[in-house]
C-alpha cells in the first residue's frame, strides 16, 4: 500500500511538472523534420499503473522509466478525434489517432509529460507515412472506430485489425467548457537514425473527466504489459478538447 501512494504521488508530480530548461545542444536539423497541425480535437487521456520490470522490455535503456526502481511505473493511453489534421503543409484531413506509451523522465527537460511511444496508430495515411519515414512504428488503421456521443457523454474507441495490438476503450465522460493554459506533451521513440520526439504543443486546452475502461486480448503484448485483458486509470483520467494544436515531429541526435 505505501509503495502505491508514493507511485501515486509520483505519476501526479510527472504528469504536471513542467520543467522548460534545455540541457544543452542535443538535437539537429533534419530534412525528415516535419510539422503537424491539428484543429478542432476530442482527446481522452488514462494513465494506470503497470509492472516496471515488464515496462522495462518495451522501453530501451537508454530512457529512464517515471518508476524505474519502483514495482510499478506509469502507462499512458490516449486517444484524439481532429476535424483536420494537415501533415507537413498538406490540406488537413478528418482523422483519428490513439497512443500507447510509458511515462520517462524527460530526456531533454522539456514538456509537461514526456513518453516513449510503445504503440501508436492513426486513420491518417499521410501522418503514418510521415512518422514511418522519421523511424517510428506508426501504424496505419483507417477504419478507427471514435464515437463521442454529446448527448449523453459516451465514448467508444476501437482500433481493429490492421492495428496491432488491438484494443477498445470506453467509458463516460464530462466534457469541461472551462479553458485551463496551455500544455506541452512528448512522445519519444527509439529510431536508427537517432531518437525521434514527437512534441505537441497546445496553447489552450479544456480539461474534462472520463471514466474509461481499456481491454484488449489478454495474449497480446499489451495484455502481458497491463497483466489482463483490461484496466481501469487510477491515476488519471480526462476528457480534453482543444481548438488547435501544433507537433513538431524530429530526429534528436544526442
Amino acid at each position: 500500500m505505501k509503495e502505491r501512494k508514493v507511485m501515486l504521488a509520483v505519476a501526479a508530480l510527472l504528469l504536471v511538472i513542467s520543467s522548460r530548461a534545455h540541457a544543452g545542444a542535443i538535437s539537429a536539423d533534419s530534412p525528415a523534420d516535419f510539422p503537424v497541425e491539428f484543429t478542432d480535437c476530442v482527446e481522452s487521456i488514462g494513465v494506470t499503473l503497470v509492472s516496471t520490470e515488464r515496462a522495462r522490455a518495451y522501453v530501451p535503456a537508454e530512457f529512464i522509466l517515471a518508476g524505474e526502481g519502483q514495482p510499478v511505473t506509469p502507462l499512458v493511453v490516449r486517444t484524439a478525434r481532429c476535424r483536420g489534421i494537415a501533415v507537413n503543409g498538406y490540406m488537413p484531413k478528418a482523422g483519428e489517432i490513439v497512443q500507447v506509451g510509458l511515462v520517462i523522465v524527460p530526456p531533454d527537460f522539456t514538456g509537461d509529460i514526456n513518453n516513449y511511444t510503445l504503440w501508436y496508430y492513426t486513420s491518417d495515411a499521410k501522418l503514418a507515412t510521415q512518422l514511418r519515414d522519421v523511424g517510428v512504428a506508426a501504424q496505419h488503421v483507417p477504419t478507427i472506430d471514435y464515437d463521442f456521443d454529446a448527448g449523453d457523454n459516451s465514448l467508444f474507441v476501437r482500433v481493429p485489425r490492421p492495428g496491432s495490438p488491438r484494443l477498445a476503450l470506453f467509458g463516460r465522460v464530462s466534457p469541461s467548457p472551462n479553458p485551463a493554459g496551455a500544455f506541452l506533451a512528448n512522445w519519444w521513440q527509439q529510431a536508427d537514425a537517432g531518437r525521434v520526439k514527437m512534441s505537441t504543443q497546445v496553447p489552450t486546452i479544456n480539461i474534462g473527466g472520463a471514466n474509461l475502461t481499456l481491454m484488449t486480448d489478454p495474449g497480446n503484448p499489451l495484455g502481458q504489459l497491463i497483466g489482463g485483458g483490461s484496466t481501469g486509470f487510477p491515476i488519471i483520467q480526462q476528457f480534453n478538447t482543444f481548438t488547435t494544436a501544433h507537433m513538431g515531429v524530429s530526429v534528436v541526435v544526442p
